[in-house]
């Protein structure tokens, strides 16, 4: 017997949905499309944490751009409410509005308790933030053994001592006032009922929205695992699932590499389609931001261009276009202005300076 079931994912969404659903235990299960074809989900890796809230941003952007989809048909999940925070901080920097279902970064136990302390403080930022936080039990290294909520509150305390050594190596001559009102501006764009959806898969049961984004799939963290504090498999397989299948149309999937691993779960969702790529991972489908291994004569033809740019412009070769950028434009090749804007790494100012000459390499094939 399988059952199935109707779905408004896409079908290229549920066709990874449905290989995680065979190791799901039960009834076989499978998920039926009511939605027309949509893009293939992206799977893979990222260079590191900064790169995937780059990544992220980007892709929000490009979204909302090109495609015209709503910031609150996005949706950013992870499995831990500690993971927000440089979400929350990206997205406040570049003026986009958010909204944290499970608490946002200075609403939570550990950051809420430091400023309290804080009003009552006075002497240098740095020495303050860190006795309040010694105060309340940080503990360096994690939170070892204790819940998820414990995990959170010791990452938050973490994040705070970051913040204020940052405060104030830059910024000598400010108080904790100062650094009070810096922290309201990097996290002050969450607004209620508005804005890109940051929250827990727990959070997002029963929810659907035209684009998700799941980072950090990294082996400890989906499926969860914290000393002896360990989740069963099986359920944390279901919030994987459950988060797949919360993206209509448009999924990402990315893990950062070094350190932890990448999670099981991605051997599971690879089916017959795993390929290796150059860092020596493997991934399903074509992997965002992956450099392709054996260059190809237009990607090859456009770090040509690149170098030649750089050179006349007097500046480095990124600052013109990462590699990874490059690379999908050599996937993809784009034929218009529009089409350009799609890619990662793509904005206006980009487009203003380099469109042209990109559009006229890809149309001549390199």
């Amino acid at each position: 017997m399988t059952l199935e079931d109707n779905y408004r994912s896409s079908p290229q969404v549920l066709e990874m949905a449905n290989r995680l659903a065979g190791h799901l235990g039960g009834y076989p299960k499978r998920l039926r499309p009511t939605r027309p074809d949509g893009p293939k989900p992206h799977v893979g890796p990222v260079r590191d944490d900064a790169a995937e809230t780059s990544f992220v941003l980007e892709g929000v952007r490009r979204l909302h751009r090109a495609e015209g989809i709503p910031y609150e048909q996005m949706a950013v999940l992870y499995r831990i409410n500690a993971r927000s925070e440089p979400f929350e901080e990206a997205l406040a920097d570049a003026g986009i509005p958010y909204q944290v279902k499970d608490g946002s970064f200075l609403r939570r136990p550990g950051p809420r308790a430091v400023l309290h302390r804080l009003k009552r403080a006075s002497g240098p930022v740095q020495v303050m933030v860190e006795g309040a936080t010694d105060a309340l039990g940080y503990r360096a290294g994690g939170a070892g053994d204790d819940s998820e909520e414990e995990v959170t509150r010791q990452a938050d305390l973490a994040r705070l001592r970051s913040l204020a050594r940052e405060f104030g190596s830059t910024h000598p001559e400010h108080g904790l006032d100062d650094f009070a009102a810096e922290l309201a501006r990097r996290f002050s764009v969450e607004e209620s009922g508005r804005g890109v959806n940051l929250m827990t898969y727990h959070r997002a049961k029963g929810l659907e929205f035209d684009a998700v984004f799941l980072p950090r799939v990294l082996d400890g963290e989906v499926p969860f695992r914290q000393g002896r504090s360990t989740s069963p498999v099986e359920e944390e397989r279901r919030l994987f699932y459950v988060g797949i299948t919360r993206a209509r149309r448009h999924l990402f999937v990315t893990w950062p590499l070094g350190g932890k691993g990448r999670s099981a779960f991605i051997e599971e969702l690879a089916g017959g389609e795993v390929r290796a790529t150059p860092s020596g991972t493997k991934a399903v489908g074509r992997i965002p931001g992956a450099v392709p291994a054996a260059g190809g004569g237009l990607f090859d033809a456009l770090k040509r261009w690149r170098r030649d740019r750089a050179g006349r412009d007097g500046v480095p070769a990124y600052v013109v276009f990462h590699d990874s950028t490059l690379a999908e434009i050599a996937d993809r090749r784009p034929r218009t202005v529009v089409e350009l804007l799609a890619v990662s790494g793509v904005g206006p100012s980009k487009i203003e300076r380099y469109g042209a000459e990109v559009l006229g390499i890809v149309a001549t094939g390199g």
